[in-house]
């Protein structure tokens, strides 16, 4: 099996069973030994792919939280406590999707150098 295909496995299954990439105490997941295993274009290219979509997922999670912030904000249950913790979740998941496109573009210039 071509190194291209087992690493688009791999990190296929990680993306697709989210229980995969978890550790288990002792031991690696899966996304760490796609990382550590990547050498060449095809590798860092399906990692970018990778972490562009938790960007993704991480921008969704994001929007959904402001807009249950505005709901908060405008509803009759609402409190202002409900509205800051969610714009406080918003604010995190706005990170942490910046945070997987920085790792992309990363994997995305290793893959211009690798052979």
């Amino acid at each position: 099996m071509s190194t291209r295909i087992a690493m688009a496995l791999l990190v296929g299954a990680a993306l697709l069973v989210p229980g995969l990439a978890a550790t288990v105490e002792g031991s690696r997941s899966l996304e760490e030994m796609a990382v550590e295993s990547a050498t060449t274009p095809s590798d860092h290219n399906a990692l970018a792919a990778h972490y562009r979509e938790h960007a993704s997922q991480a921008r969704a999670e994001a929007a959904r939280h402001r807009s249950m912030a505005r709901a908060y904000t405008r509803g009759k249950q609402g409190t202002r406590a409900a509205s800051q913790h969610c714009k406080r979740l918003t604010e995190h998941y706005d990170a942490m999707a910046m945070e997987y496109e920085e790792l992309a573009k990363l994997h995305e210039t290793e893959a211009k150098k690798s052979p």
